[in-house]
């Protein structure tokens, strides 16, 4: 008999994503988030930083989530930039900025990352790893050098039985 288990070699699990962020920032647990972090603010919308990763099949991309963010930037009345490239650690993403109109708190500014991890022996699976720094309100333009400052520090590496023992 043979057990299997994952993650493992021959089951691997999804890459590891680590950020660095300024002390004043806590870390945000909500079913749904892989990993999420905000500078918490009374009365004010929280500039805050999302991680999901999430299985990929072949010849998927960036191209599909892009179109997503576009869309919902459109649907809320908004608009989103062109495509830009964006060096984290030793990783290209691709990002896409994205804003709307909010009644809550004036402008929702968004800056979406994109990268797709390939499994480094050509075998396993590929994932699809989305940065959402997000920030709103007034200060929305002065507060995305907050986001970007922790999005900038992003490190991503595939899964390894020797870096990524999780239960």
């Amino acid at each position: 008999m043979t057990t299997l288990t994952h993650p493992s070699a021959q089951f691997p699990g999804p890459p590891t994503v680590s950020l660095d962020v300024p002390d004043a920032w806590v870390p945000v647990h909500r079913p749904g988030l892989l990993l999420a972090t905000k500078l918490p603010r009374e009365g004010a919308f929280a500039p805050n930083v999302v991680v999901n990763i999430e299985a990929c099949t072949p010849g998927m991309g960036v191209e599909a989530p892009m179109a997503r963010m576009r869309e919902l930037a459109q649907s809320r009345a908004g608009h989103a930039s062109e495509p830009y490239a964006a060096q984290l650690g030793d990783r290209e993403f691709i990002g896409l900025d994205s804003s709307w109109p909010d009644a809550d708190v004036e402008t929702i500014l968004q800056a979406n990352l994109f990268h797709v991890v390939e499994p480094e022996d050509g075998a396993g699976p590929r994932w699809l790893v989305q940065l959402t720094g997000a920030v709103g309100g007034p200060t929305a333009e002065q507060d995305y050098d907050l986001i970007r400052e922790v999005i900038l520090t992003t490190r991503v590496s595939p899964w390894r039985p020797d870096n990524g023992d999780r239960p």
